[in-house]
């Protein structure tokens, strides 16, 4: 596949909506763009509920949360079985994985577009109707102009065999007016965005506003996420987000769940009751540090009958039992611990390597991580960590 208009310079970018219905025709359904209606109380207050089921985007990011394992590398064959399967199970948007502004030694889909191969592209059914995301950090903006960034991704994307329309700017909650012109510059370029707020859950009352209202400013965003991204959300934390969000930005509410302490789908059923409709997971929960919300789980606590589900489940039997099995994600243990006091995953992870089978190592390590701000990873805080550990 060559080029494809939406990633063209043009004067005015044509409203999300009438892009994706041009890629899929005039009859073709769509996914919603506006939140859910919210229902007054006496008094004025403002109640939430779950949205109806056409207006619901399930998104799976099992390419880009995953890789974090596999340093974004995937057996092609899974790949193309995962895409082709995606369509039948009632995923709408599928993230492929990362775009990067800078050079690093990531996998292809960490470093997208070269894995988005005419091969892939095959691999997708005819009229499939998915729509196709990537992430980028907004820490990856450092040194371009913020102005000029939907143009540089729209030329990185350009020759990709697989149409992305929408991006997912990730980017931590205390960092979110930082970036409001580089979110203004992806849209101008036709590109719709999701903004995830990372570390949602460290944000005061005060800086969840400020959230608010930076995130206005960015104009019109197919969806504002809480992106748990230390695992430590709890459900009524997580309504609350949901309520304050919805009711601030005008825009659909998403999640992002992690799984340390075992609430990922919870969190994601609590956020939807309240009216969040973008809900995000990946395939067996495969995804950083604990994993996140599982796909199948997901789309069974939806409805999803039993044939539809089969497929998806050898799928998981056929190609992510053996990656699980090597590199262990899931609730509990380490990450437990990291979800309740907020410490970094990649803590985690470094500790199960360079600590082996000492399992009170990694305690002591893991309680002295919680004494200290440990929301942000370093080498330096890891090597004190350690050196505390083997004491």
């Amino acid at each position: 596949m060559g080029r494809h208009h939406a990633h063209r310079r043009r004067p005015a970018a044509a409203p999300p909506g009438q892009r994706r219905q041009a890629q899929l025709g005039p009859d073709a359904p769509h996914p919603p763009r506006r939140l859910h209606r919210h229902a007054a109380r006496p008094g004025g207050q403002v109640t939430t509920g779950a949205a109806p089921a056409a207006e619901r985007v399930v998104l799976d990011c099992t390419l880009r949360d995953g890789g974090y394992y596999t340093n974004w590398e995937f057996d092609t064959a899974l790949v193309r079985d995962y895409l082709a399967l995606c369509p039948r199970l009632g995923v709408n948007v599928v993230e492929l994985g990362y775009v990067r502004f800078h050079e690093g030694n990531w996998g292809p889909y960490g470093d997208l577009p070269g894995a988005l191969t005419q091969e892939l592209a095959g691999a997708l059914p005819d009229g499939h109707g998915l729509r196709f995301a990537v992430m980028v950090d907004a820490a990856d903006f450092a040194g371009l102009p913020p102005g000029k960034v939907g143009q540089l991704l729209a030329d990185k994307l350009v020759d990709s065999a697989i149409p992305v329309d929408l991006v997912r700017v990730a980017v931590r909650y205390n960092r979110v007016a930082g970036c409001v012109e580089a979110v203004q510059s992806l849209r101008e370029a036709g590109f719709g965005v999701c903004l995830n707020l990372m570390q949602i859950d460290l944000a005061s009352e005060e800086e969840t506003d400020a959230c608010v209202g930076a995130a206005q400013r960015m104009g019109p965003l197919e969806a504002l996420y809480l992106a748990d991204s230390l695992g430590s959300l709890r459900p009524a934390r997580t309504a609350r987000l949901v309520r304050r969000l919805a009711t601030g930005v005008g825009a659909p509410v998403g999640i992002h769940a992690h799984e340390n302490q075992g609430f990922a789908l919870h969190n994601t059923l609590v956020a939807q009751a309240e009216g969040a409709t973008w809900l995000d997971g990946t395939v067996h929960g495969m995804g950083r540090g604990a994993g996140n919300t599982r796909t199948e789980e997901l789309l069974a606590a939806l409805g999803a009958e039993a044939d539809t589900l089969q497929p998806l489940q050898e799928l998981i039997v056929r190609h992510f039992l053996p990656l699980m099995e090597r590199y262990r994600w899931g609730a509990g243990g380490l990450y437990g611990l990291a979800g309740l006091h907020h410490v970094h995953p990649t803590y985690v992870q470094r500790l199960e390597e360079s600590l082996g089978q000492d399992q009170e190592a990694k305690i002591r390590a893991m309680d002295f991580l919680a004494k200290v701000p440990s929301a942000s990873f370093t080498a330096a805080l890891l090597e004190s960590a350690e050196d505390h550990a083997r004491g």
